[in-house]
């Protein structure tokens, strides 16, 4: 396993382990490239990780198990929810989805600009291949999260911090007590 994920690595130039195999004029360039990467995937997986959350909250609601030994493997074997999934769900956006579980139970109003702070930010990464020429960002010239640069160790380390409470609060919703 450790095996193909560094040859993973080293197809995608992500193998900052080997940077010294690279052209020393170059090097700055691709340590740049790979930390770009690293955040940005970070940054979309935690992102599929909240609407993924807010999805199984909704089909909670709307397919509430009779107990808690019934599955979403056997849900997902029933047509109802297959269509649900595969043409409500999957063309709802994040914070469509955010007003859903809303309207089923409030979320913290901390919880729901966290939401929306990581929603703003995912949608910058994921359209824009330089999001530091946005318009929110176009005065610092870089992408800021919480006063942070977000290509910076502080920068992620706030974004991680607010995921954290977004992830403590959605997980216990959609699978605690």
């Amino acid at each position: 396993m450790r095996i193909e994920i560094e040859e993973i690595a080293s197809i995608i130039a992500m193998d900052h382990w080997n940077i010294l195999g690279y052209p020393s004029e170059a090097r700055t360039v691709y340590l740049e490239i790979m930390k770009n990467k690293l955040v940005r995937a970070e940054i979309v997986s935690k992102y599929t990780l909240i609407d993924e959350y807010l999805t199984v909250i909704i089909c909670h609601f709307y397919f509430k198990r009779p107990d808690r030994n019934r599955t979403f493997r056997q849900l997902w074997a029933t047509k109802h929810f297959r269509i649900f999934n595969h043409y409500i769900m999957d063309d709802t956006y994040l914070l469509n989805k955010m007003k859903i579980v809303r309207a089923i139970g409030e979320i913290p109003p901390k919880t729901r600009d966290i939401i929306e702070r990581i929603n703003a930010l995912r949608n910058a990464i994921a359209h824009s291949f330089f999001p530091e020429n946005r318009r929110q960002y176009a005065g610092h010239k870089k992408v800021m999260y919480q006063g942070e640069n977000v290509y910076t160790r502080n920068g992620i380390q706030k974004f991680e911090e607010d995921f954290k409470v977004v992830n403590n609060y959605l997980l216990e919703r959609a699978f605690g007590a």
